[in-house]
């Protein structure tokens, strides 16, 4: 029998615990106001589900400016990604995504002006380490 609210078990746990502590931060510095940006890597959807189950669940008055779900494939140059980029209202951003994705999403957002002082993103997953080098 499936449960109300058993997301995590499909999200993965460290996920799940990124996430609560993400919304601890957002909570002690009184970031109510965030956007989701995801690709297409899997367990995005669960991803999403589970944000929301943060959200409703909470006294806190979240504001949730929606989720721009990012399609990397056939836009070598990043135009159209920098153009969703910048059509995100929230300064806070949670993205989900693969290392590689990161890279590129990162890439389009300095390109973008959106990567500087003023823009906060919280990169979540479990498959983001395992390199020396850092993305800038």
């Amino acid at each position: 029998p499936q449960e109300k609210g058993s997301t995590f078990l499909q999200l993965g746990s460290s996920t799940e615990q990124q996430l609560q502590v993400i919304f601890e931060v957002l909570e002690e510095y009184d970031w109510t106001a965030f956007a989701v940006v995801t690709t297409l890597f899997p367990g995005y959807e669960d991803f999403v589900d589970y944000v929301e189950v943060l959200t409703d669940s909470s006294f806190i008055g979240w504001e949730h400016r929606g989720v721009l779900t990012l399609n990397l494939t056939d836009d070598p140059e990043g135009t159209r990604l920098r153009r969703q980029l910048r059509e995100v209202s929230a300064q806070i951003r949670l993205l989900y995504c693969s290392r590689d994705e990161a890279e590129a999403i990162f890439r389009a957002a300095r390109e973008a002006g959106l990567a500087g002082p003023g823009y906060i993103w919280f990169v979540v997953g479990t498959n983001l380490g395992g390199s020396d080098q850092l993305p800038e």
